[in-house]
């Protein structure tokens, strides 16, 4: 019976897991493009080698998927939001901040098909998987303007802190990356690199 009155109270329990869990997803994703964006780099110390950072970077990007899971279910079962499986799924057909809506699914299902994309790299080869893995780049800010434009609580310090601080570690570490990029000299790795961004 308890069960019962939180989940149709208003504003519901799955209206505080929807918003939590969206903001865990944004502060992992950015967690996990920052490690690409320093795996890609090359920055290794003997305290943290390797191997746990490439192992560290593909269990992140699972956790964002369970945790983006969890956002996309919450919105759907709240009784109250009244979101139905193609307002979640479908971009641009929710009703609800329609534009920004829609980039955050873009967003999710973009993420979703690179993460997916390590299986089909034995197929298209290192290189073309590299190339196609840099859209995971592009994730991070439409993500992160989703949250913006349709969060309720982007008014709130601390959203705007989880904002400001997730965004300025990926832009950080993305202007030393292309800073890296651009030094003589520099070249891609080949097929033994890093599966970092």
């Amino acid at each position: 019976m308890t069960l019962v009155v939180a989940l149709t109270e208003q504003p519901s329990a799955l209206w505080y897991f929807a918003r939590a869990s969206g903001f865990v997803s944004l502060l992992l994703l950015a967690a996990t493009v920052a490690l690409g964006l320093v795996l890609a780099m090359r920055w290794r110390n003997t305290v943290f080698p390797t191997f746990l950072s490439e192992g560290l970077h593909r269990y992140l990007t699972t956790v964002v998927y369970v945790f983006l899971a969890i956002h996309v279910l919450t919105l759907w079962l709240d009784p109250f939001a009244k979101f139905s499986l193609a307002d979640v799924l479908v971009p641009f057909v929710s009703s609800y901040r329609t534009f920004w809506m829609g980039l955050g699914i873009c967003a999710m299902e973009v993420s979703l098909a690179l993460g997916l994309s390590i299986y089909i790299r034995p197929r298209i080869g290192y290189r073309a998987w590299r190339g196609l893995h840099y859209g995971t780049y592009a994730t991070f800010p439409v993500a992160l303007l989703h949250g913006l434009f349709t969060g309720t609580d982007t008014g709130a310090w601390w959203a705007v802190a989880i904002y400001a601080v997730s965004g300025l570690l990926v832009a950080g570490l993305a202007v030393a990356r292309a800073a890296d990029l651009l030094t003589p000299g520099h070249s891609l790795p080949g097929a033994e690199g890093s599966a970092g961004s």
